[in-house]
């Protein structure tokens, strides 16, 4: 439980943590992208602001060629026709930028190609350029970025890999506070398990002395006693015996929290459980006009389990069925074999009262009652089921459930406990 509890924890906490770090290195990537694409914008801004108010005294553009040159001078018209520099300029990029004059976006970042058929990342700036009130046409500047790209490159590279190291380094981290965060649920868990476990076994010897006492004044009173009084006695009974129930229980489950379930297996035969109870459970339907149903396999069937503990699972199931089906219900418990992947299967249906479907998920949790069914009045301790849970799973079983309310409830179970045949 605490190992899956840590796992969980675990996987929070580096997921967190790693989330973290990825978001707090995407803003670095960008904010540090940005910064520098930023900076080399405004210097080209700059001297495109610089070179059209040059040009416009002394219609003189420097610059160089394109291919040779980190900056990029030139001079359209307003129709874009008219080239100062055309050889600094090719035919694409100066296509590119007419379409960004007739889209009035006069700075950003495009893409181009040079005389030598190699892409080339340019950040261009456009400004007007006016002579006495009339605008001649734009002065563009274009700083080639290829060199600055790849350094970003580099940097996103460098932040992928440190994100990389960042994960592994969530989960050591995760899993470090994650022990620290269980270990006092743990302990508390641990001494919360052994009061439940001392103060069960402490209250068996007081139960079964206050049991045999009621047992023993009974057989010597019962005649004297009034019928109000025989009522408060059969009461007194019927809660000493739910005591019992509950402290069998609280063993059971301080037993499967030790990781004591199916750990003392031994072969034995089905027919040694069923043999006492299949009369036993006749009888106690026939006593509550209930009735009772049975399919036993042909063969002599030997299992390889603890033998107490299946008795528990099957008296848990069967229990459950008398309690919640009224007079004249059936209750049937079919148990047949799979020889071939060694399976007992086996599965208790009842035309009781029925589990709704919003509470079939939580049956199996400790304490859990259906209050609508399980009140009080019908007894129990809401543990059965959670045991019964804690012994198929110790036995790496399986357990469905089918239930509709007001048309009964069937629990099949499947345990790879078969041994042999005979």
């Amino acid at each position: 439980m605490f190992k899956t509890l840590q796992r969980k924890l675990t996987l929070t906490y580096s997921i967190w943590f790693f989330l973290t770090l990825a978001v707090i290195f995407v803003i670095l990537f960008f904010v540090f992208r940005n910064m520098i694409y930023q900076s080399v914008s405004w210097q080209v801004d700059d001297i495109a602001g610089d070179q059209a108010s040059e040009y416009a005294h002394t219609q003189k553009l420097e610059g160089g060629v394109f291919k040779h040159s980190l900056h990029l001078f030139a001079f359209l018209a307003n129709n874009g026709n008219d080239v100062v520099y055309r050889g600094a300029l090719p035919d694409d990029l100066r296509r590119s930028m007419i379409q960004k004059i007739a889209k009035r976006q006069k700075t950003g970042l495009i893409e181009a190609v040079t005389p030598h058929g190699e892409k080339s990342l340019i950040i261009y700036a456009m400004e007007p350029v006016e002579k006495d009130g009339r605008q001649l046409g734009y002065i563009l500047v274009g700083k080639e970025i290829n060199r600055t790209h790849e350094q970003i490159e580099g940097w996103f590279r460098l932040l992928f890999v440190l994100s990389l190291g960042a994960a592994c380094l969530s989960v050591i981290i995760a899993h470090f506070l994650a022990r620290r965060a269980v270990l006092p649920v743990k302990r508390n868990y641990e001494k919360q398990r052994a009061f439940v476990a001392d103060a069960s076994h402490e209250m068996r010897t007081p139960l079964s002395v206050f049991s045999a006492s009621l047992e023993f004044f009974e057989a010597e009173e019962k005649e004297r006693l009034s019928e109000s009084s025989q009522e408060t006695l059969k009461d007194l009974k019927d809660e000493v015996s739910e005591m019992n129930t509950l402290i069998s229980h609280l063993l059971a489950l301080a037993r499967a929290d030790r990781g004591a379930l199916a750990s003392k297996r031994s072969d034995f035969p089905l027919g040694r459980l069923t043999r006492p109870m299949i009369p036993y459970y006749k009888q106690k339907a026939d006593r509550a006009q209930k009735r009772f149903f049975y399919t036993l396999p042909s063969k002599t069937v030997f299992l390889n389990a603890n033998p107490t503990e299946i008795k528990q699972l099957l008296t848990i199931f069967l229990d459950n069925a008398l309690k919640y089906t009224q007079k004249g219900g059936l209750v049937t418990l079919k148990i047949s074999t799979d020889e071939k992947r060694r399976l007992l299967c086996f599965s208790v249906e009842d035309t009781g009262i029925g589990i709704p479907e919003e509470d079939q998920k939580h049956i199996f949790e400790r304490f859990y009652r259906v209050e609508k069914g399980r009140t009080r009045q019908s007894g129990g301790s809401g543990l059965g089921l959670s045991i019964a849970r804690e012994i198929i799973t110790a036995y790496s079983g399986q357990i469905d459930l089918k239930s509709m309310p007001g048309k009964g409830t069937t629990f099949q179970v499947i345990l790879p406990i078969l041994k042999a045949f005979d």
